[in-house]
C-alpha cells in the first residue's frame, strides 16, 4: 500500500482532516436506546486545538431517500495543558421503522457515515481485543503488519459489504508497555533497592512524563497519523469499550497490595483512568453515570449495561477499576450489576452477552500453579502466552520485592485463580438465575488470551435439549486483533490440559473442538485453541433465534484476509418468561419495558437519584449531586 511517512494513504486522506487542528478523532460511542421516544444515543469525540467546539453537523438518511439535518454543539470535557481540547456532541437521533445512514461533519473533518438499525432491529457487531504490540521486536511488528493493520482492514472491508452498527471493544484498546522503558522512569527502574523504590515519591518531572506518555499513546494508537486504519473504524463504526490491564499497565490490579498502594502506581493509574475515560467514552469519571455508565463500589470502576436493540442485551464487567489481588469486582459491584441487569435490558432480550476481558471458560492453569511452588524463577510472563515488557519485571523484580511467585500478574488475572475461583462460581450463578428469570440465553466475550476458541458450560442430562436448558452458557474467546500469538508449545499443552471441569452437581464446562482446520486448509491436531490473530463477528437470526458468533482469523500473517469458524448460539425456552417471548410480538415486549422504565424513572425523581439514561445537560456545574472527583486516585486501594 503506498505510504506518506509510513501512514496509509487512503484511510489518512478519508477522514479530510486539518492535521494542524485536529490530533484524535472524530471518534464514535453507541450509549443505549430509549425505546420510549425511539432514540439512539450515542457521542462523538473531536481532540483539537480549537478553543470552542466546532458546530457538528449531522444528516439522517433513510432507505426511501428521506433526509433529515441537525446541528449539534459541542461541550468541552478537558484540555491537555491548555492546548489540546477534548470535545465531546452528544447524538440523540430518531430511529425509524427501516435502516438509516448517518452523514456528520464539521468545518475540523470531512464528511463521515455511520449505519443506524431499525427500530426492532438487532444490531450486527464485531468483538475485538488486544488491538496493539506488547514491546516486542521491531522486525516482528513489521512482520505482522504494524503500519497496515490487516485485520482491521479486513473488518472495513465487511463492513463496507454489511455495515456492522457497533464495535465491542474487550479490553487492551491500546498498549501502554513500553512506559516502563521510558527515559522519565528512569528513577524508578534504576531503583535496585525493592522497599525504596516502593517509597518512592515520583518527582514533579515523572508525574508530568506520566501525563505527556498516556495523552500521547492514545493519539498515537487512536489517531489518524498514527493509526489510520484504526482511527477509520473509529470514526464510522460506534464503540462500546471496556479496559483490560494494557489500557493500565501489563497485570494492574493482580500485583501485591504495597506495590498497588506505591505512589508510582496510584500517579500511573490516576493518568490511565482520566485518559481511558476520554478518549474510550468521551467521558470523564466525575460525569461517566451520566454519560451512560454504571458506577460500581468506587469512582473508578464503571460498568456498561445496554441492549443492541430489541433482541440482545450486553453487559460490559468493568474487572479493573476496582480489582486487587483477592477481588476481580467487589461484591457491592454484583449487586449494582444485578439490578442493572432487571432495569436496563428490554424484557425482549432473547441474549445477553457477557464481556469480561479474561475469559471465564478457558483451559485450566493449575499445571503451571503447581510448577511455580518450587519455582521461584519460573517465568510465567511465557507460560501464560504474555509477550509485555513488563515480563521481566513480573517474572524477576517482582519475586524479590514480594518473595512469592504465587503473586504473579499473569496467573492471578485469570478468573480460574485460586483467590478468584469463589468470585467466579458466584457471578456465573448471578447470570444463571437471570436465565431462568428471563428465558435468556447468556453468551460470554472473552479476550486476552491472544488466541481463539470457544467453551461452554451445560447441564449433563440436557445434551439433546439445548433450548431448554438455562445453563447453557457459551464462551466466544477472540483474541488477539493486532498483537502476535502466543508459543504453539503452550497451546499445545492448554489443549491436552482442557478436560471437562465440573462446575456444581449436573452442570459440565469444555472447552468447543471448532479447529479441525487451519485457515490455510490444513488439517489441525489441536482444535480447541488456535494461535491465529482474529476478531468476532455477530449477528443475531430472528429466523430461529440463534446468536451468530463468525471467529475470523487471519490466513496469512501480516496481509489481509480472514477465515471463518460459526459458533451458532440456540436461544432459551424457559419457564413462563419462554412462553412469553415466544408468543408476544416485539412490539408488546417493547411497550411493557417503556412502561417498566417509566415506573422506575418516577421513584428516580422522587429520590432525587440520577441514572445512566439520566438526560444529558450542557456544562459539569449543572449535573444535580456532582461531587469533584480529583483526578488524583490516592487513598482508593488502601483498604
Amino acid at each position: 500500500m503506498q505510504s506518506y511517512g509510513n501512514v496509509p494513504v487512503q484511510q489518512f486522506n478519508s477522514l479530510n482532516l486539518n492535521p494542524e487542528r485536529v490530533v484524535c478523532g472524530p471518534l464514535l460511542r453507541y450509549i443505549g436506546i430509549d425505546y420510549g421516544t425511539r432514540t439512539y444515543r450515542g457521542s462523538c469525540l473531536l481532540v483539537s486545538t480549537d478553543h470552542g467546539a466546532p458546530q457538528l453537523q449531522v444528516q439522517l438518511r433513510n432507505e426511501h431517500n428521506e433526509a433529515r439535518d441537525f446541528s449539534i454543539p459541542g461541550e468541552k470535557l478537558d484540555s491537555f495543558r491548555g492546548q489540546y481540547h477534548f470535545w465531546r456532541y452528544d447524538l440523540r437521533l430518531p430511529l425509524e421503522p427501516t435502516r438509516q445512514v448517518v452523514t456528520y461533519q464539521s468545518e475540523a473533518f470531512g464528511p463521515q457515515e455511520f449505519h443506524l438499525p431499525a427500530y426492532n432491529e438487532s444490531m450486527k457487531f464485531m468483538f475485538y481485543s488486544c488491538s496493539g504490540f506488547s514491546d516486542i521486536p521491531q522486525e516482528t511488528k513489521v512482520k505482522f503488519g504494524e503500519k497496515e493493520a490487516p485485520l482491521w482492514q479486513d473488518v472495513l472491508d465487511r463492513h463496507n459489504v454489511a455495515p456492522f452498527h457497533v464495535l465491542l471493544g474487550g479490553g487492551d484498546q491500546l498498549y501502554q508497555d513500553k512506559l516502563i522503558k521510558e527515559e522519565f522512569m528512569k528513577p524508578w527502574t534504576d531503583e535496585k533497592d525493592s522497599k525504596k523504590r516502593l517509597e518512592m515519591t515520583l518527582s514533579t518531572e515523572m508525574c508530568e512524563g506520566l501525563e505527556h506518555f498516556f495523552f500521547w499513546n492514545y493519539v498515537q494508537c487512536f489517531g489518524p497519523k498514527g493509526s489510520p486504519v484504526v482511527a477509520k473504524a473509529y470514526a464510522t463504526i460506534p464503540s462500546v469499550n471496556m479496559w483490560d490491564d494494557h489500557d493500565i499497565v501489563d497485570g494492574y490490579g493482580s500485583y501485591p497490595a504495597d506495590m498497588q498502594r506505591s505512589n508510582c502506581f496510584q500517579v500511573l493509574f490516576a493518568n490511565a483512568c482520566r485518559f481511558y475515560y476520554l478518549f474510550q467514552h468521551h467521558t470523564t469519571m466525575e460525569l461517566a453515570p451520566y454519560h451512560g455508565m454504571i458506577r460500581g463500589s468506587l469512582p473508578t470502576c464503571n460498568h456498561i449495561v445496554t441492549s443492541l436493540g430489541p433482541d440482545i442485551g450486553l453487559l460490559a464487567l468493568d474487572c479493573r477499576g476496582e480489582r486487587t489481588k483477592y477481588d476481580i469486582c467487589r461484591p457491592k459491584s454484583y449487586e449494582i450489576v444485578s439490578a442493572e441487569l432487571r432495569r436496563a435490558i428490554p424484557t425482549s432480550a432473547k441474549h445477553l452477552l457477557v464481556v469480561t476481558g479474561v475469559p471465564l471458560i478457558y483451559p485450566r492453569l493449575s499445571l503451571f500453579e503447581n510448577a511455580m511452588e518450587g519455582a521461584a524463577t519460573f517465568n510465567l510472563a511465557t507460560i501464560a502466552g504474555k509477550t509485555g515488557a513488563l515480563g521481566s519485571v513480573v517474572s524477576g523484580s517482582l519475586n524479590k520485592w514480594n518473595g512469592d511467585p504465587e503473586l504473579l500478574d499473569d496467573m492471578n488475572d485469570h478468573w480460574t485463580a485460586g483467590n478468584h475461583e469463589l468470585e467466579r462460581k458466584k457471578f456465573i450463578e448471578l447470570l444463571q438465575l437471570f436465565a431462568r428469570e428471563r428465558s435468556v440465553r447468556v453468551s460470554f466475550l472473552g479476550g486476552d488470551v491472544h488466541c481463539c476458541g470457544a467453551g461452554r458450560l451445560y447441564s449433563k442430562d440436557m445434551k439433546n435439549k439445548e433450548e431448554g436448558d438455562p445453563f447453557l452458557m457459551v464462551q466466544i474467546i477472540s483474541s488477539a486483533i493486532i498483537n502476535i500469538p502466543p508459543p504453539e508449545a503452550l497451546l499445545t499443552i492448554l489443549n491436552q490440559n482442557s478436560t471437562y471441569n465440573t462446575f456444581n452437581g449436573n452442570v459440565e464446562e469444555r472447552m468447543y473442538n471448532v479447529f479441525k482446520k487451519s485457515p490455510d486448509g490444513s488439517t489441525r491436531q489441536n482444535k480447541k485453541l488456535m494461535g491465529m490473530r482474529n476478531y468476532c463477528a455477530g449477528y443475531y437470526d430472528d429466523r430461529n433465534g440463534k446468536m451468530n458468533f463468525w471467529i475470523q482469523a487471519e490466513k496469512i500473517v501480516g496481509q489481509k484476509g480472514t477465515m471463518g469458524y460459526l459458533i451458532d448460539v440456540p436461544k432459551l425456552i424457559f419457564g413462563d418468561s419462554g412462553h412469553k417471548l415466544a408468543t408476544a410480538s416485539t412490539e408488546q415486549l417493547l411497550q411493557e419495558f417503556v412502561e417498566m422504565q417509566r415506573h422506575y424513572g418516577q421513584q428516580q425523581q422522587q429520590h432525587n437519584q440520577p441514572h445512566h439514561m439520566a438526560p444529558n445537560l450542557q456544562g459539569q456545574s449543572h449535573y444535580p449531586q456532582l461531587q469533584h472527583l480529583q483526578h488524583h486516585v490516592e487513598g482508593f486501594f488502601k483498604q
